[in-house]
């Protein structure tokens, strides 16, 4: 799952991560020598991340619903219309599935 981080949480996390590796760097190499409160800031950043990014995902599955069923209610009406009206229905329809596979690609990044 992805993580959304906030610009924020970036910078805060490459600060730690510079601190752990100064930490690590001087201390002994057979012990663990980064501070414990580094680890639990860096843990409870990438949590709210987490969740950020499990409610993101969330929301695109509702929309995504929402667009395919666009999608068939547009493709249902160009099959019934005929002449000038089938031809816009059509470009509907067509707009209609573009946002649809959209959501799709954007989905698949939180997956």
């Amino acid at each position: 799952m992805r993580s959304s981080y906030t610009r924020g949480e970036k910078l805060r996390l490459a600060w730690l991560v510079a601190k752990a590796a100064k930490q690590s760097m001087a201390g002994d190499r057979n012990v663990d020598t980064i501070d414990d409160r580094v680890k639990r800031e860096a843990e409870r950043i990438e949590e709210r991340a987490a969740e950020r990014g499990k409610a993101e995902a969330k929301a695109l599955e509702g929309q995504l619903a929402k667009a395919r069923h666009d999608a068939a209610t547009a493709k249902a009406t160009m099959r019934t219309s005929k002449g000038a009206d089938r031809a816009a229905a059509r470009r509907e329809m067509h707009e209609r599935e573009g946002a649809a596979r959209r959501l799709e690609r954007e989905l698949r990044t939180y997956q």
